[in-house]
């Protein structure tokens, strides 16, 4: 086993997973999203940059700013971006806002 493999996933990486894992996403669902063959996924692991293009249809799939993807890759700093966090992290809420934020996207289906 090489030392790369047990490197910690790059910034990025962590933040695809976890908002894969959070809307109910796979990895597949990423691949389609972007365009991207699943091989760059291990690069974006690994700490390899994404272009714009990418942030965005990263962004478009999570539906959130652009410039949060470009924060999560570490390309701007969210002084830069200025970015408010609008969007509850889902495991802050409480079991009755998340059960109505589920009523109320269900609603929008």
């Amino acid at each position: 086993m090489s030392a790369e493999q047990n490197l910690p996933p790059s910034p990025l990486w962590t933040y695809i997973e976890t908002n894969l894992e959070n809307r109910g996403l796979h990895t597949g669902d990423l691949a389609r999203a972007t365009g991207v063959h699943r091989s760059r996924f291990t690069d974006w692991r690994r700490g390899k940059s994404i272009s714009i293009e990418t942030s965005r249809a990263i962004a478009k799939l999570f539906e959130v700013s652009p410039l949060e993807v470009l924060v999560a890759a570490e390309l701007l700093t969210p002084e830069e971006a200025q970015l408010r966090h609008t969007r509850p992290n889902p495991a802050e809420l409480s079991d009755e806002e998340l059960v109505a934020e589920l009523k109320r996207r269900l609603k929008r289906s």
